[in-house]
């Protein structure tokens, strides 16, 4: 049994139809009976619960063998901060594991955290592979670049600015490089990990090209059959962009 946090985000809705294809058993833990009804119709067991109440993340462990957790935030919003999400939710889901006797950890961090990063965002993620690399629990981590897909963040975030606007607002100088991922390949990745536990350790995930901010802007542009001026600057933002921007949407 495999205990899957953050299912119904971006990246949980496609790793959960790749393990079903995988034929693992899995269960969700959701947080309202809404949501769990849309994942039961596919064939996927639910547990009510948050990772911020540990009570409720030891009850959905019962039977439980490896724990997938990929709750992450891309801003803070009244009482969900990076520092309850990320830190305090990774620290709830580890020590529940660890009474559980569950022995398998498999955590999604994201590109760019490293003890020098300035932004809270990959502080706190750094805080959260800590605690997990220090738990004495089997572990991987993975850190994923810019993951991409049909319902990503990151690109129809741009999309929606320049169907709307002449000029696109681009962080930085539009020259830091980027290698995204697609959301298939992030899936594939970690439904391995599952699979195989000789995945061990921490790994960084990045798709084929190497693109620059203003490459990427210039591929949505073409798609979009649009034209538009970019206008550079270090933007002051609740985001998460820190040279090396990682925008997902794990769920909750």
């Amino acid at each position: 049994m495999i205990l899957l946090t953050g299912a119904t985000g971006f990246v949980g809705g496609s790793l959960v139809h790749r393990m079903l294809k995988e034929k693992l058993h899995v269960r969700c833990l959701v947080r309202s009976y809404k949501k769990a009804e849309t994942l039961n119709a596919i064939g996927v067991e639910t547990a009510i619960g948050d990772i911020t109440d540990k009570s409720s993340i030891l009850k959905a462990m019962e039977g439980v063998e490896t724990v997938v957790h990929l709750v992450g935030i891309l801003v803070e919003v009244g009482k969900a901060t990076f520092d309850l999400m990320h830190t305090e939710g990774t620290r709830n889901m580890v020590e529940a594991a660890k009474e559980k006797g569950i022995k398998r950890f498999i955590h999604m961090s994201a590109l760019g955290t490293r003890q020098d990063a300035k932004s809270k965002y990959h502080k706190t993620k750094l805080a959260a592979e800590e605690i997990v690399k220090n738990s004495g629990l089997d572990y991987a981590i993975f850190r994923p670049s810019v993951i991409f897909g049909r319902e990503d963040n990151f690109t129809n975030m741009f999309a929606k600015a320049i169907k709307m606007s002449p000029f696109i607002m681009v962080p930085g100088s539009g020259k830091n490089k980027m290698q995204p991922v697609s959301v298939k390949d992030v899936a594939e990745a970690i439904t391995a990990a599952v699979v195989d536990k000789r995945f061990a350790g921490t790994y960084e995930l990045g798709g084929p090209e190497k693109l620059t901010f203003d490459e990427i802007i210039d591929k949505i542009c073409g798609i979009l059959n649009k034209k538009r001026s970019s206008i550079y600057g270090d933007y002051p933002s609740k985001t998460t962009f820190d040279k090396r921007p990682t925008p997902y949407a794990s769920g909750r």
